[in-house]
């Protein structure tokens, strides 16, 4: 009878075909590790017929000896079978390792790679048995439509990689949640619950889904929920996304809009500065759309209006307090308290200064005192002024100037019509064209430049309008000193107008905010002509300013003839007696 027994080389790593004679010394048979045997284990083994093995079985079989190639495996086939060291696992082994995860005589399953029975060698795989194994699991749970856990392993381009069953699973990115995930990371290494929504042998393709359970939930639950979706329900809902126009909440299986304007009465930036992700927020329905499943919700129809009771917490004329919130051209505005926001137009920031821009005078964020000079609950509007906390500097200068009084200051702008001087700091007067000197002047350029300091004489001030009207040529003598009553034939410029800067001048220099209150932003759309709480004023158009305005145009501000010629205008029949007398 032949021999078929399989001798392990000397260092435990070879294992010589039957009847190929060994290329080295045999190993004493002492030294070999062969498990005893009786004599009825020998006749046993006789009276068995081989097994016969193909590519492709799965078998069971019995550890025989550990070596350096591999496991020997005895399978009951004419030959043993080989595992090696590199088909145990998804990770490669040494030897001590197999050695410690393995023992002679242990049952082991493994998977026929290859048979070659001539050559006595069959390859077998551990690897490739456990992963049919999971197959066949995972075919199973396919049929059944079985959610199952897994735990993600790392992160890829695309999604995630976990394992089942010891077969490698993909989890795109577009399945890990109902909503686009742009970060993934936070998924690695955590249990999650997916189905399987592909399953490709042949190609090794496995595709998971962690979106088709959560659909499934939110389908159930929005069976509940859209039974009770009427206008004017109310429901506590959990942010689940922040977009620049909105948020959108859940409702329990199904999301609605809170668009930013729903949010809250207040003012923000983003909506992520009212909410953020997660938070549970009380919500009421707006509005439903079946066709296009849209849900329109509210936050701030829950709170109260701050407009509600707005009129008997504020009256005109009372002194505030706000945080500048917001900074435009044409003014700022002012959060009274949330929801309930004042504007404080360029005009009523300074009594002396022209403010250009609010950004000159504040800055967002500042807490200012103000004064309510209009209230608007219908329009939801309320005016407010700064320079109403403070003293008008106008009021007290009648007193301080009474016409005919001398005053010397620097020039601070000039136009055609005459020149502007500095009369106090923040407070100017217009010294028209006909009272800059003894003889008739055609360029108020030829004798003076802005910086010039010159002396006058008050004409008139007007501490309504905020202008002021002066004369040099009186100064110098050129005729009587005007009285309080305009006596005297004086000419009063700034009943005409003539004391104000108009915008349209400004290119020579002039500012409006001295000689005058400057003209309000006409597109500014919160604009509204408030009054003045304190001086009750009311603006007008003067006739001065529309003359001067057309001598500047046609260059007939030296004109003889046109200043004869207008009983309203810049000179008058009795001025030019004056002038003839002087």
């Amino acid at each position: 009878m032949e021999d078929n027994t399989q001798t392990p080389a000397e260092n435990g790593g070879t294992l010589p075909a039957t009847g190929t004679a060994p290329t080295s010394a045999p190993t004493p048979v002492e030294e070999r590790e062969y498990p005893a045997m009786t004599m009825e284990d020998i006749l046993a083994s006789e009276a068995q017929e081989p097994q016969s093995v193909t590519r492709g079985d799965i078998v069971d079989g019995t550890i025989v000896f550990i070596g350096q190639e591999g496991i020997a495996v005895d399978i009951g086939a004419k030959v043993e079978g080989i595992i090696p060291l590199n088909q145990l696992g998804d990770e490669p082994v040494t030897l001590e390792q197999a050695q410690e995860m393995y023992k002679q005589g242990e049952q082991i399953e493994a998977y026929v790679v290859r048979v070659d029975l001539p050559n006595s060698q069959i390859v077998l795989s551990k690897k490739r048995a456990d992963q049919d194994k999971g197959w066949r699991v995972l075919e199973k749970m396919q049929e059944a439509d079985e959610a199952f856990e897994v735990e993600v392993l790392e992160k890829v381009r695309g999604g995630l990689v976990a394992q089942v069953e010891g077969i490698r699973a993909f989890l795109p990115a577009s399945q890990v949640d109902t909503r686009r995930v742009n970060d993934l990371d936070p998924y690695v290494g955590k249990p999650l619950q997916v189905k399987l929504i592909e399953l490709n042998r042949k190609r090794n393709r496995v595709i998971i889904s962690h979106r088709a359970i959560m659909e499934a939930e939110k389908a159930k639950a929005r069976e509940a929920t859209v039974h009770q979706l009427t206008p004017g329900a109310q429901f506590e809902g959990e942010v689940v996304e922040i977009t620049d126009f909105g948020v959108f909440v859940n409702l329990g299986g199904i999301d609605g809009l809170v668009h930013r304007s729903e949010l809250t009465y207040g003012r923000f930036n983003h909506p992520r500065d009212v909410v953020k992700v997660g938070d549970k927020v009380n919500v009421q329905v707006i509005d439903v759309d079946e066709g296009r499943e849209r849900i329109n919700l509210s936050m701030k129809a829950l709170t109260q209006d701050p407009w509600e009771g707005a009129t008997e917490r504020y009256h005109i004329g009372q002194k505030v307090k706000g945080k500048v919130t917001n900074l435009t051209n044409f003014g700022a505005f002012v959060e009274l308290e949330p929801g309930l926001e004042g504007l404080v137009h360029v005009s009523e920031m300074s009594w002396t200064k022209r403010v250009r821009h609010p950004n000159e005078v504040m800055k967002e964020g500042d807490e200012v005192e103000a004064v309510i000079l209009r209230i608007d609950p219908k329009e939801r509007r309320i005016s407010l002024g700064i320079r109403q906390t403070t003293d008008d500097p106008w009021s007290a200068l009648p007193d301080r100037y009474p016409p005919g009084t001398p005053v010397k200051g620097k020039i601070t702008g000039m136009t055609d019509f005459g020149v502007f001087m500095e009369i106090e700091e923040g407070i100017e007067g217009l010294i028209h064209i006909s009272e800059l000197d003894l003889n008739r002047v055609n360029n108020p350029a030829d004798l003076f430049k802005k910086g010039d300091e010159i002396e006058a004489m008050i004409l008139n001030i007007d501490p309504v309008e905020q202008r002021a009207s002066l004369s040099r040529r009186r100064f110098l003598g050129g005729g009587p000193a005007p009285t309080r009553e305009g006596g005297g034939g004086a000419r009063d410029y700034v009943s005409q107008g003539g004391g104000a800067r108009s915008d349209r001048y400004s290119s020579g220099g002039a500012r409006t905010g001295g000689g005058g209150r400057g003209g309000r932003g006409r597109d500014a759309d919160y604009a509204y002509n408030a009054k003045d709480a304190q001086q009750g004023g009311k603006i007008s158009t003067k006739l001065g300013d529309v003359y001067a305005d057309l001598f500047a145009q046609f260059g007939l501000g030296g004109d003889k003839k046109a200043d004869t010629s207008t009983e309203s205008g810049t000179d008058t029949a009795s001025d030019k007696t004056e002038d003839t007398q002087a």
